[in-house]
């Protein structure tokens, strides 16, 4: 099973629970949580949002460590969400 990352929330995700296109064909560049139908599931969400979103993880145990957290952190203004230079 090929493991995907979340080009939103940077988080790594399989092929089970990747995201949905507006066609409901599935994405591979983000997962369910963060997009579905087509759009993104937090419309509002900033990067800085996304950032404390995944500290907050890390605080009640959710599966991300700190170090996980920290490096998914320096990431994430590359992911494709934050980036914006593809819809140009």
């Amino acid at each position: 099973m090929r493991i995907l990352i979340c080009q939103c929330c940077g988080l790594p995700f399989s092929s089970k629970i990747r995201g949905t296109n507006r066609d409901l064909s599935l994405s591979s560049d983000y997962c369910y949580d963060c997009y579905r139908n087509g759009s993104f599931t937090n419309h509002h969400i900033t990067v800085v949002d996304m950032e404390k979103k995944l500290q907050n993880m890390v605080r009640t145990n959710d599966g991300v460590t700190f170090e996980e957290a920290q490096q998914i952190i320096c990431t994430l203004p590359n992911l494709k969400r934050w980036k914006m230079t593809h819809i140009l």
